[in-house]
């Protein structure tokens, strides 16, 4: 194994998410135009990959708020809004904190701004409960669609598990066996 150099600087558990969670979120486009023809349907724009990038880093706080019971929450979330770049910092916030007020079911203008709420009250629902969720919320961004066809579901749940499955791996990252 190799030495590591003593002065690098190690990256944060925020750093990690918000690196990892856009890493991911530009390399599925790619990816989904070969293995998810159904998303050629949506006109492709800017907000695409943003939506990806918050699904992507609401599951993965779940998913270590779930790993920790909770330890630690307040500082992540609070790590990841500090590490993410000045110029999305704002939408970022402003997506995360519209797919967290509809997976908590709760008020998006109660959230106080730059803040991510606890996810305590999702955690315990089962992973494909929560995929659903993830995924159709992505899909009616990509649409700009209120009501969602059947179709509309199918490529949610492609997009949620998308979601979920790069949320995992940010999670093994940040807590490795």
């Amino acid at each position: 194994m190799k030495d590591r150099d003593p002065r690098s600087k190690r990256a944060t558990p925020g750093e990690t998410v918000t690196s990892y969670a856009f890493k991911y979120s530009r390399s599925f486009f790619d990816f989904a135009a070969k293995r998810l023809p159904e998303l050629a349907q949506y006109p492709p724009d800017q907000e695409r990959g943003p939506l990806l990038q918050a699904a992507i880093t609401v599951a993965a706080l779940i998913q270590a708020e779930r790993r920790s019971a909770g330890a630690g929450r307040n500082e992540l979330h609070q790590d990841v809004v500090k590490t993410l770049p000045l110029s999305s910092q704002s939408r970022q916030i402003s997506l995360i904190q519209d797919l967290a007020a509809e997976l908590l079911q709760a008020n998006r203008e109660d959230m106080p701004g730059r803040s991510i709420p606890s996810f305590a009250d999702v955690a315990g629902q089962a992973d494909a409960h929560l995929i659903g969720q993830i995924g159709e919320w992505l899909v009616r961004g990509f649409s700009k669609k209120p009501e969602l066809s059947e179709m509309d579901v199918k490529v949610g749940g492609a997009l949620g598990r998308n979601a979920w499955s790069s949320a995992t791996m940010i999670v093994r990252l940040l807590h490795p066996k």
